[in-house]
């Protein structure tokens, strides 16, 4: 009598090792799979990986009332004259704060951001006391191969606080003094690739 019962519980410890060994093996595999998964997402999630960096502004004088590139409206203003040159190194700066690469111009097959300035107006006067606030306007387009993908427009002139209350957040958030034209621009294109090249999905264009 000893003898099956020992034969059946050894059959009993053979099955449930085998099934062990199955569940073992379909952990590892698992385990397996989602690495390969994770290394190949990497990649893919991080998919702007080089830029061509397209800035130019407006001719003095232009009176264009839409947007060469996009045809949205605009209003030209007052230009800097070196406005193009700062805010191609904004953009520059900001694209290597993001561990993104860039290249100047445009290549073939490589998306690229255009950049059309077409207000730059510096501030007179200080930090805490001004004639004129500084006031920047401006559209990036994400482009590749001279078609059109997103579209993001910055037209910011900075208020006092006593002529709109709504903007008493960002008059803090900016220190509670009179930025000047670069700080804006920097703003706006922070913003801007906020919008342009978010890595963890595509975003409507800013307005």
């Amino acid at each position: 009598m000893f003898f099956p019962f020992f034969y059946a519980g050894f059959l009993i410890e053979l099955d449930m090792f085998a099934q062990l060994k199955k569940q073992s093996h379909f952990f590892f595999a698992c385990l397996l799979g989602g690495i390969a998964c994770i290394a190949f997402a990497v990649p893919a999630v991080h998919a702007v990986s080089d830029l061509g960096v397209v800035v130019e502004q407006l001719k003095d004088g232009d009176k264009a009332t839409r947007c060469p590139v996009c045809g949205r409206a605009i209003s030209p203003g007052v230009i800097h004259t070196d406005a193009a040159v700062i805010l191609k190194v904004k953009l520059k700066t900001a694209l290597t704060d993001r561990n993104i690469g860039y290249s100047d111009g445009m290549k073939k097959d490589q998306p690229y951001i255009h950049v059309l300035v077409y207000r730059f107006q510096e501030r007179k006067g200080g930090n805490f006391a001004i004639e004129k606030p500084a006031a920047v306007a401006f559209h990036m387009h994400l482009m590749k191969d001279n078609m059109l993908g997103k579209i993001f427009t910055y037209a910011e002139e900075q208020k006092a606080l006593t002529q709109n209350l709504f903007t008493v957040g960002k008059f803090f958030s900016r220190g509670g003094r009179w930025v000047t034209a670069e700080e804006l621009a920097e703003e706006g294109i922070n913003a801007g690739l906020d919008e342009l090249v978010e890595t963890k999905g595509p975003t409507e264009p800013g307005e």
